[in-house]
């Protein structure tokens, strides 16, 4: 039960790292050509990528809507490079145009992907509202703390910012009691933000809500198995089994 959650996250958390440090390379790759190791480093990421798109379309029930739902990692998969290297005795502008091109939809697709895990992380816990609510009360502050300190705007946005995330730094701190006010928001809004940034980051890791089963008897023989070791299970445990009974009396 709690196998297949944990293996989609650790899934999930793997591809959207492989994906930004595939980002970084095709920048590179596009800005200055990569030197030996960083080519190196290129092809296991292609390789993986391939491994991991040949498996999923195995699996996929419906080919083709896996393909037009994929279609940008086949894009991200197909060795440009290797077939335009074989073509290197053609010095030709549209050669290098379509070279270029090549790297631009390898990085637009690598892009993609990584967007596509970041967004499911914004998603966990509705992180995304607070994440915008934090940011807005930030530049709220920063206008704020301008006006009632005279500081700089760009010195104001830095001051809100280093405050929220409380780091603090104490290069700049506010003398008027209009100032402090404003700082003491800051500082609930970045406690409030960590930690909720916290919580998320501990449900997106180890996502152990149960999925559920189809059937009374499916529920009925999992919650028996549980049962038989009754001595050895924990609270959590115990609180999962009530949250199967739970979803299941929901539905």
């Amino acid at each position: 039960m709690e196998m297949k959650p944990r293996l989609e996250k650790f899934y999930d958390v793997a591809t959207g790292i492989l994906a930004l440090f595939a980002v970084s390379l095709a920048i590179i790759d596009m800005d200055r050509g990569l030197n030996e190791w960083q080519r190196i480093a290129d092809n296991i990421v292609l390789a993986v990528f391939v491994v991991d798109y040949v498996v999923r379309l195995c699996i996929a029930k419906n080919k083709k809507i896996f393909f037009k739902e994929n279609i940008f990692d086949l894009v991200a998969i197909f060795p440009f490079n290797s077939f335009f290297r074989a073509f290197r005795i053609v010095r030709l502008a549209k050669l290098a145009k379509l070279v270029k091109l090549s790297k631009m939809s390898r990085l637009v697709s690598y892009s993609l992907r990584l967007l596509k895990r970041v967004r499911a992380f914004l998603d966990t816990n509705g992180f995304k509202y607070v994440l915008a609510l934090s940011c807005g009360l930030v530049a709220i502050g920063g206008v704020a703390i301008h006006f009632a300190e005279g500081m700089e705007l760009s010195d104001g946005f830095w001051w809100a910012f280093v405050t929220t995330t409380t780091v603090g730094y104490g290069d700049i701190s506010p003398s008027t009691a209009t100032g402090r006010a404003i700082a003491i928001i800051l500082m609930i809004t970045g406690i409030g933000l960590i930690g909720s940034l916290t919580s998320t980051i501990t449900s997106f890791f180890l996502n152990l809500k149960p999925e559920k089963p189809e059937h009374k008897d499916e529920i009925l023989s999992v919650v028996r198995a549980q049962l038989d070791d009754l001595e050895k299970m924990s609270n959590e445990d115990i609180d999962r089994i009530c949250e199967i009974l739970q979803t299941y009396k929901k539905k």
